[in-house]
């Protein structure tokens, strides 16, 4: 980092900390695992962008940090993105520009800030990325867990004073990850190792944020596109995968907010809109995922969801001419379930 990247990134941790001691009531334990020497890579789980503003302002002034590159932020994370000095990787392709700069600051014997679980959208505790693993193994780094506990949702209660009450949980650092030398087992390997990490950073939460990150591998989802009047078939594919992604809130908020796509009628979903708005909603986001957000959804749902919610969304797209046609309106309904309930 240069002077200049110094003193801004000086600057928001003096004002990140004046936020913290004003507007919430944070608790962190294990501060002394803070100063494991390097090379170490601070781990933490992700459900707000909060998270973030915790991790520049704990960890050591001279750790690299982490931020995504797969879209534009909003304001004013996007400032501390370009201007404090984060890497930004590219989430939904293989950035090996990115991983060859964190290698190197590794080697050195730097120290690293990530979230083993990619990103803040909602998912089970196991749903994990293999980087963190893949990193200490390629560079012989610890890895220091670290429990976010009640950042979900944060920044609504941060702004209307509600002073929420959160946790920062340091536990003690675990040893290089070690993977077997068969390369065809390699990312077995890793992947076990990563899904072990998070269990280890779920034992460090309060008991309401495991019980968020339990509720979601509960979670079942399913939708359904109804006309009205209903005088035609909806089209025969699954919309259960598009459901999910729009009832996420975190998963669906960069396409709503950042991207500012034509998304209204799923985003106030339930309500009847003629079928020229919800087809170019449709539109808008099959071009999307084909352009700006290539690969946002592989990466956080995974190809078979990802070919779902296409599948869907072209049918939508191809269903709406003929709605017009018989001057029908048209509306989406996600549902979720919780399977763990009576």
């Amino acid at each position: 980092m240069n002077q200049r990247t110094q003193i801004i990134r000086d600057v928001l941790r003096g004002a990140g900390r004046l936020l913290l001691r004003l507007l919430t009531r944070t608790t962190v334990t294990g501060r002394e695992y803070l100063d494991t020497p390097g090379p170490v890579i601070y781990a933490g789980n992700h459900t707000s962008t909060f998270d973030a503003v915790l991790l520049l302002i704990l960890m050591p002034r001279d750790t690299l940090l982490v931020g995504p590159g797969d879209f534009r932020l909003l304001w004013p994370g996007e400032f501390v993105v370009r201007h404090a000095g984060l890497v930004r990787m590219n989430r939904g392709a293989v950035d090996r520009a990115g991983l060859k700069l964190l290698t190197a600051h590794r080697k050195d014997g730097g120290r690293l800030g990530m979230f083993p679980d990619g990103g803040t959208w909602e998912k089970p505790i196991d749903d994990v990325k293999s980087g963190v693993a893949y990193l200490s193994h390629a560079t012989g780094a610890q890895i220091v867990p670290m429990g976010y506990g009640g950042m979900y949702q944060v920044w609504r209660r941060i702004l209307t004073l509600r002073f929420p009450r959160l946790t920062v949980t340091i536990g003690p650092p675990l040893p290089p990850v070690e993977v077997s030398p068969d390369r065809k087992r390699r990312q077995d390997d890793l992947q076990a190792v990563s899904v072990d990490l998070m269990r280890r950073i779920y034992d460090l939460l309060p008991p309401d944020t495991q019980a968020h990150y339990d509720r979601q591998a509960r979670l079942r989802f399913s939708g359904q596109l109804v006309y009205a009047p209903n005088t035609l078939p909806p089209p025969e594919v699954s919309f259960d995968a598009l459901a999910e992604l729009i009832l996420k809130p975190n998963l669906f908020s960069p396409l709503v907010h950042n991207a500012r796509l034509p998304v209204r009628p799923l985003y106030h979903y339930g309500r009847l809109v003629a079928p020229e708005q919800m087809r170019i909603t449709a539109a808008a986001l099959l071009d999307a995922f084909a352009g700006d957000f290539a690969g946002f959804l592989e990466y956080r749902l995974g190809d078979t969801k990802a070919a779902a919610i296409r599948e869907s969304l072209t049918a939508i797209r191809d269903a709406m001419d003929t709605a017009a046609a018989h001057h029908l309106r048209v509306m989406f309904v996600p549902q979720v379930k919780d399977t763990g309930r009576a």
